[in-house]
Order: C-alpha cells, then structure tokens, then sequence
C-alpha cells in the first residue's frame, strides 16, 4: 500500500492537552485533517482554534469515553460529518488515585482507558475498512510491563491506581495486537504506542496526593508532551510500518511487549468480555 497521511482524517481522542494536543498539531502540520475529542466542549473548541490559527485543519468534538452513550454519540455524528477516516488514535487515559465506577458499573481507569476505546473504534471500524488504507494506534504504556492480570471486574480490596492503570494498559496493548490479528487481510493497520514518560496531566487529574507528588518529584526528568508525541506521529506516518501491524512502538522503534500480552487466549477472553460490555462487535 502507498500510505501518506496528506489530506487524510485523523481523530484523536482526548486531543486537547498533552500529547493529543501534541500529536494533533504535528500532524496537521503534516497536510491531515485532524478531529481532536474533548470531554469539556468549549476546551476542545478553544484548543481546535488556536491550532488552525497556524494554518492547519483542526476541529473538536465532544467525547466522553466514561459514558457509553456520548462514545456511540460521538461515532454516530463522526460519521454522518465525515466521509474519510486515515487514522484513528486511541490516545485519552486516566489514572486515577480512588475507586470509581462508571455509569454502566465498570471500574473507571478499565472503562476510560481500554471499554471506550473498544467501543469507539467498534463503531467506526467499517469506516476505517472503507477507508483503507487505514491506521488504528492504541496509546499504551511501559507500565503495562508490571500487570500480572488484566482487571475485568472492579478490583477488590484496597485501591491501588498504578497497579489498575497498568492493568488498563496491558489491555490496551492486548487490544492493538488482537485487533491486528482481526483485521488481517484488510487494508487497516493496528499499533500500540508507547510514548514514554510524559510531563502531562494524566495522574495530576487523578485525586491521589502519592501520584501528585511522584509526578512533581520526577517530573524534571519527563519527555515534553512534543516529545512524547513522536512515537504516535512515527505510527501515524511513516509508511515502512505498513507490514508491521500489530507491533508495540516506542521511541526505540518496534519492541517487545511483555510475556503477558502476547498470551492468546487471554487476549481472547478480553475481547469477547468488550464485546459483551459494550454491545459491539467487529466482524
């Protein structure tokens, strides 16, 4: 396939901080129209506007991926909006320092970071095969190294955030790599990112005075959110990794994922339990 990211639409989930907004601005300097979401409306527009000020192609919508309802929304309006989907990146999280439930009773960071996602790219997935060819990328983390298990219920006993955010990010490289194995055969790729350690707000929104203080401490020795975006802008355009989906990319470059995430029948188990929560299936 000729892949080029020139004129094509990219969306990018939580683009209006950090390295969404990074990502969005990097690549709408690149020739893309780029759709960021925002949970907070008037941020994203704010945001959407001051990019296009530079000369880019940049828009807002509303998403909210705690709420099932504002994902199916939010596809439903892409696609009546939208006739070309290059790119879709998975790039909002949290991690949050006490428990939360969703509004459909799954654990927040699981829903946030891994079910809305699922869901989001469920949804405009015959969009993507239509439009191929075409490019899924699924922030991940380094973290997901540490998780023993991926977190299908609300964890009992004692809350621990990094531990269930670890876990939401091993199941979002186990996504990235079942969903290659899925769509193989199609003209749409799947990668998992890794951006590295980001000076971003993803634990200061949390309410854990640990996460806070650990972010303050080791926060001079953090990637800018410029550069934490490269990796995703790398996966967005570089054509070399058309024969590579399914890959975990960091700033090395493609690298192994841990043992874990390349276990079969748990990536299995976790897509059909999605299929299940949110109601969605990719054929």
């Amino acid at each position: 396939m000729t892949w080029s990211i020139d004129g094509r639409t990219v969306l990018i989930t939580g683009g209006n901080s950090g390295i969404g907004r990074a990502t969005a601005a990097a690549l709408a300097d690149r020739g893309a129209n780029v759709v960021i979401t925002a949970r907070d409306q008037s941020a994203g527009h704010a945001v959407a506007e001051e990019l296009s000020r530079s000369g880019g192609s940049v828009r807002s919508m509303q998403l909210d991926l705690s709420d099932a309802s504002s994902t199916t929304a939010l596809a439903s309006r892409f696609l009546d909006e939208t006739d070309d989907l290059g790119v879709l990146i998975n790039n909002a999280g949290v991690m949050l320092g006490s428990s939360a439930t969703s509004s459909d009773g799954h654990e927040m960071t699981f829903r946030v970071n891994h079910l809305g996602h699922f869901q989001l790219t469920c949804l405009l997935n015959d969009r993507l095969t239509a439009s191929g060819p075409a490019r899924v990328i699924t922030l991940a983390s380094s973290a997901h190294y540490s998780a023993d298990r991926v977190e299908l219920e609300p964890p009992a006993g004692r809350y621990r955030g990094f531990r269930t955010y670890s876990r939401s990010k091993l199941a979002n490289v186990l996504f990235a790599t079942e969903l290659a194995r899925r769509i193989e055969g199609t003209a749409v790729r799947s990668y998992a990112v890794h951006p590295g350690l980001v000076s971003t707000r993803l634990a200061q929104d949390g309410d854990s005075r640990l996460s806070g203080f650990l972010w303050k401490l080791y926060s001079s020795r953090m990637l800018t959110p410029d550069e934490g975006a490269a990796t995703t802008v790398y996966a967005a355009t570089d054509p070399a990794l058309d024969d590579d989906s399914g890959a975990y990319l960091s700033d090395e470059g493609i690298k192994a994922p841990s043992d874990l995430s390349g276990d079969e029948v748990l990536a299995r188990r976790l897509w059909e339990f999605s299929e299940e929560a949110t109601g969605c299936r990719i054929p």
